[in-house]
């Protein structure tokens, strides 16, 4: 499973993508750039949710972690 620091890494090379790509004039002008640069934000938003739900999934996909059901629903936990 990827770490948090590879989700970070991610999210700060889409972002960066995704700044050059809006401020290229060239590749805005194609037809596909658009719908291309959605994509690139829908998957930076997807890491931002799978970074900020990262004990989640950790609980689901692995039998063997310590982290408790009664760990992700406390408030003083999150």
């Amino acid at each position: 499973m990827k770490t948090r620091a590879d989700l970070e890494a991610l999210k700060r090379e889409l972002t960066q993508r995704i700044k050059v790509l809006n401020s290229d004039t060239v590749y805005l002008s194609m037809p596909e750039s658009q719908g291309r640069i959605q994509v690139l934000v829908r998957r930076l938003e997807a890491a931002e949710l799978i970074a900020d739900n990262l004990a989640l999934i950790e609980w689901v996909v692995n039998d063997n972690t310590d982290i408790k059901r009664a760990d992700l629903i406390s408030q003083d936990k999150v």
